[in-house]
């Protein structure tokens, strides 16, 4: 175990260090096989946080999931199409916490609003699954999109393509050059009590500044944003 977090550790100060190391004997262009190894270094331990993850959150997940299906009666799981790395489509999973005729239509969010996740909350009944949107339990499934690579522990929130595409505009490319994240900068900077134009600036300006230090920091904050349940709906 001991070994595992030196492991980790080194592979932290290594993504911190190697992007500045590589800009200053490349200039602004470095070549795609360095590029690539940087990269295999961010999925490596992205796995390996999420494996733990998986490995502890395990009894909550089943928990959950008996619930839902024992005496709520109704399907444990939501799934949706995303766009994630370079415009690539991926299906995201989450427990369902709407009735299941209860889902989000096509129409473009409000930007005087909050943002919709799968429905508004008067749509999300009883404590129980109130609850699980609230503390974001409800986003638990997507550890396994983590395992599986279509997602980083932190990045950008992952959206459906006509969200994506209405939201960033031009700037859609942008986002999806790095992995969605579980967890990002905007989550823990407010979450839904921010406007849409803040959670966009905020994803833009994660994308432009990634490092493995601020990645640490907002895995940190998520902890005490999520438990607070503040900003979310």
């Amino acid at each position: 175990m001991v070994t595992f977090f030196v492991y980790l550790f080194a592979v932290n100060i290594f993504l911190t260090y190697k992007p500045r190391f590589l800009y200053l004997s490349y200039g602004k262009e470095v070549p795609i096989k360095i590029m690539s190894s940087f990269f295999t270094l961010y999925r490596i331990r992205d796995f390996l946080i999420a494996l733990i993850l998986a490995i502890l959150l395990f009894p909550l997940i089943v928990a959950i999931s008996a619930i839902i299906f024992f005496f709520k009666k109704r399907p444990v799981f939501y799934s949706e199409k995303r766009v994630g790395l370079n415009g690539r489509i991926f299906t995201l999973h989450k427990f369902r916490t709407l009735e299941p005729e209860r889902v989000r239509g096509e129409a473009p969010d409000d930007l005087d609003g909050r943002v919709l996740k799968n429905g508004t909350p008067e749509n999300c009944r009883g404590w129980f699954f109130k609850s699980l949107r609230k503390y974001s339990l409800d986003e638990l499934p997507q550890i396994w999109n983590v395992l599986t690579g279509d997602m980083s522990i932190v990045g950008p929130r992952p959206m459906p393509k006509h969200e994506l595409h209405y939201r960033f505009g031009s700037n859609a490319s942008k986002v999806t050059s790095v992995r969605p994240g579980l967890t990002g900068l905007w989550q823990v900077s407010g979450r839904n009590d921010l406007s849409p134009e803040d959670r966009l600036r905020l994803d833009l300006y994660y994308v432009e500044k990634r490092n493995a230090w601020l990645d640490y920091i907002i895995m940190l904050k998520t902890f005490s944003a999520f438990l607070s349940g503040r900003g979310a709906y």
